[in-house]
């Protein structure tokens, strides 16, 4: 038996065939973790009690009723405000990598907690999958049939083509007629300048953003030891290489890289978390809604 920490390893969380239990497993821990959010729709305020049914978490019992009346309740809640929230998803062949788990899986089921959380609030949620291009857009809405259409196209996304955020962002942020939250989720290989750009644009128009970059532990850690060959996940192309002599230089780079999109997102109000395909999933949602 796993514990529910343990449980919310990614690793473990993908062995679980059905994205929509992925996306709940994970939602329950974060909302066990989340004392009150400082984001529009991620507050959740209690109502009222109810019932207890079968499927009910059971971290959502009050047992202070239960010790006065011997019955079971739950806690229901309700958020502070409405909200229309999209979340931009990069599906470019770059996300394809990782062990055990790849950026790409990590990315959607983080995705599909976001929205299996939104609808739980009533709040509307959309999707905006790209690469080089919008692959699949779904606008902002709402209810339980919409969820299981988020979820259904989460689960069929494959990765492929190259990424070009600053295209995507300004085709899309032109249809964008409400303010909302948008969530960001890439590994954000691609121009820092464009991509500060572009993002900017999305906060300009009075979007909440908040961007989840992700990488892999190869990738921040460069292991490997022996000379070889990489291959761009993108292009195609192969590069002679010697770890040993480049992986300094390499870290280096990556350093910079990292701070300059830091700095770039923090002096524009965008909420920027950096997590590792490591990070449990409730953990990386927690960074992304607390001050």
């Amino acid at each position: 038996m796993f514990s529910t920490t343990e449980l919310l390893k990614p690793e473990l969380i993908e062995k679980i065939s059905s994205l929509n239990l992925r996306a709940r497993l994970v939602v329950e821990g974060f909302i066990s973790g989340l004392h009150r959010s400082p984001f529009r729709g991620f507050s959740l305020e209690f109502t009222e009690h109810r019932p207890y049914l079968p499927g009910d978490s059971i971290k959502l019992v009050d047992w202070k009723v239960y010790a006065r009346t011997d019955r079971f309740f739950v806690k229901e809640f309700e958020e502070e405000t409405n909200l229309r929230a999209t979340v931009f998803l990069d599906v470019s062949n770059s996300m394809d990598f990782g062990k055990p788990v790849t950026k790409m899986r990590y990315a959607v089921t983080l995705a599909a907690a976001f929205f299996y959380l939104l609808i739980h609030q009533r709040d509307s949620a959309g999707l905006v999958a790209f690469s080089d291009r919008i692959e699949k857009y779904i606008p902002p809405s709402s209810g339980k049939e919409h969820l299981n259409t988020l979820l259904h196209t989460l689960s069929s996304l494959k990765p492929g083509r190259k990424t070009r955020i600053a295209e995507v962002v300004r085709k899309i942020a032109g249809t964008m007629k409400k303010r909302g939250l948008v969530i960001f989720v890439s590994d954000l290989l691609y121009s820092p300048e464009e991509t500060l750009n572009a993002i900017r644009l999305l906060r300009t128009r009075k979007n909440e953003v908040i961007v989840f970059h992700i990488l892999s532990p190869e990738e921040q850690d460069f292991p490997y030891k022996k000379a070889t060959y990489f291959e761009d996940m993108e292009t195609k192309r192969l590069l002679p290489v010697d770890p040993s002599a480049v992986k300094r230089d390499y870290k280096k780079l990556l350093e910079r890289y990292l701070e300059k999109l830091r700095q770039g997102f923090v002096s524009s109000d965008i909420r920027y978390v950096f997590i590792s395909t490591t990070t449990p999933y409730d953990t990386a949602m927690l960074m992304g809604v607390r001050r």
